[in-house]
């Protein structure tokens, strides 16, 4: 393995001091070189310094220099500190550059907890030995189809031209370079999260022959995004060892937004978010190719440059993963309602701070990595247990009461109990009662992990995909292992917790 060279710590923060003090003279640095050619003049102070702060510190932390890393950020935030109104002044959109608003505020509060994590726990972290991965397969969709509208008057009347689209080469190139440029920061603050009891472990699938449904709506907003059933056809598409052995989604599909129309040219369309993986319960992050590729109108012009690219998709898959967060811990209240965090009422009275980057470092610090129950790095493993533990249970240890997480009426608590005509020859044996009084018919088949249903289910035709069956989810000891015992199951993406006995 080829060594690497590491500047000391004392060099480095005096590197970054010179840089922040007097910056205009320091002509090699990198923001220098990369905001030269923009016009130097036009951009911020802050600007200039928070994009500095921010590749000196990446470059250190990547090879090992986490002390070099760290002082260097505290000099920014003891000059700067976080959620100061200099944040909030300071101008990100110039020339058509995207490295978040403000700028790289995201990716630097990220980065200070990584830098803080490896050198505040690094002892703790010895002790508990290599942490347990969490696989993301990244899916690539080779083909997308559907109506594009070419005015405005098409977009609101759903008409248009018919067109397919490919996947863009740029995803695929360079041993797919730009989605793990992008995923860098973000893996690595994963590891920050769960103070380095899991990591991420990138495996990039690509579908080359399918092609999904896409379409182009303008109320109740303006989309241009995989149409209904495109999911369940990429589902179907993927090998199932490779549905078990994943724990989280990345799902990347060629663009529908109709930008090459002069109407469109600036016009904002959404083209993703978080959604569920087949499971109904794992996070699947989903946008589409260019939002890789070229930054968007609303969030600067071109293509994005490699820097660009660094800086800013760290904070989307951030914004993206917290929605997951907050579902999965629902009794913090920490989103409510959609996107709470936007009106600082909302905020709970011991947060600090005033940006989203702020509210997502608070909910960590103050709630999830204190009182999370599971721990986050029980709750975010969702890869298929060894089939041999489902194999153990019986259907005995079904039976019980069962609450859904967040309890909102009463279809979401009920029964399992051995069903009426239990024993006779091709009859279910189970059936669910919830507390409205609505019950159906449930055919267990344990070496699937499946509580399968049939037509008496009301969400059997309506959700065939997640509405069909009761995924069985077994208990995890504290290292986040399986173990043959049922915690609950996986209901319509959502999921319904054993009462103990």
């Amino acid at each position: 393995m080829p060594s690497i060279a590491r500047v000391s710590t004392t060099a480095v923060a005096l590197m970054i001091g010179l840089a922040m003090t007097s910056w205009a003279g320091t002509e090699s640095s990198p923001a220098h070189r990369l905001l030269a050619p923009y016009g130097l003049k036009q951009f911020p102070d802050l600007y200039r310094r928070a994009l500095e702060a921010f590749l000196t510190a990446e470059k250190l932390y990547q090879n090992g220099d986490y002390g070099g890393a760290l002082k260097g950020l505290e000099q920014l935030w003891a000059q700067y500190p976080p959620g100061s109104e200099d944040w909030a002044r300071c101008n990100s959109s110039i020339a058509g550059i995207n490295i978040g608003s403000p700028p790289c505020y995201y990716g630097l509060r990220m980065l200070t907890d990584c830098a803080q994590w490896r050198l505040q726990r690094g002892a703790q972290r010895s002790r508990q030995g290599r942490p347990r991965m969490a696989t993301l397969t990244v899916v690539l969709v080779g083909r997308s189809k559907g109506i594009q509208p070419t005015s405005w008057a098409e977009l609101e009347k759903n008409t248009g031209r018919e067109v397919e689209h490919v996947l863009h080469p740029m995803l695929l190139a360079h041993n797919q370079r730009v989605i793990h440029q992008s995923l860098r920061l973000f893996r690595e603050y994963v590891l920050a999260m769960t103070e380095g009891r899991l990591g991420v472990r990138t495996e990039v699938l690509y579908l080359p022959d399918l092609c999904v449904p896409v379409h182009a709506v303008a109320a109740p907003y303006r989309v241009a995004e995989l149409a209904d059933g495109a999911m369940d056809q990429m589902w179907a598409a993927i090998p199932p060892e490779v549905v078990a052995a994943t724990d989280w989604w990345w799902v990347l599909y060629p663009s529908h937004v109709p930008e090459q129309y002069p109407g469109f040219e600036t016009t904002e369309f959404i083209t993703g978010g978080m959604g569920r993986g087949p499971d109904g319960a794992s996070p699947c992050f989903i946008i589409d190719d260019l939002w890789l590729v070229r930054k968007p109108p609303h969030l600067g012009r071109g293509p994005y440059s490699e820097w660009e690219r660094r800086a800013y998709l760290p904070q989307w898959l951030q914004h993206e993963f917290f929605h997951h967060l907050f579902a999965c811990y629902p009794e913090f209240e920490l989103e409510a309602k959609d996107h709470q965090w936007f009106n600082h009422e909302t905020w709970p009275k011991d947060f600090e701070g005033r940006f989203e980057a702020d509210y997502f470092y608070e909910a960590l610090h103050k709630r999830l990595q204190p009182l999370g129950n599971p721990p986050l790095h029980v709750t975010l493993r969702y890869a298929a247990p060894p089939q041999e533990l489902f194999s153990a249970l019986t259907t005995e240890s079904l039976y019980g009461t069962y609450r859904h997480r967040p309890v909102e009426n009463d279809w979401h608590v009920g029964t399992i109990q051995p069903d009426a005509e239990a024993g006779r020859d091709g009859t279910p044996v189970l059936r669910w009662t919830n507390t409205a009084g609505v019950s159906w018919r449930l055919w267990p088949a344990l070496k699937e992990g499946v509580l399968r249903t049939g037509p008496d289910n009301p969400y059997y035709e309506s959700n065939p995909t997640n509405g069909r069956a009761f995924r069985i989810v077994l208990r995890r000891d504290s290292n986040g292992e399986y173990v043959s015992e049922v915690a609950g199951f996986q209901f319509q993406e959502g999921f319904y917790g054993r009462e103990t006995p």
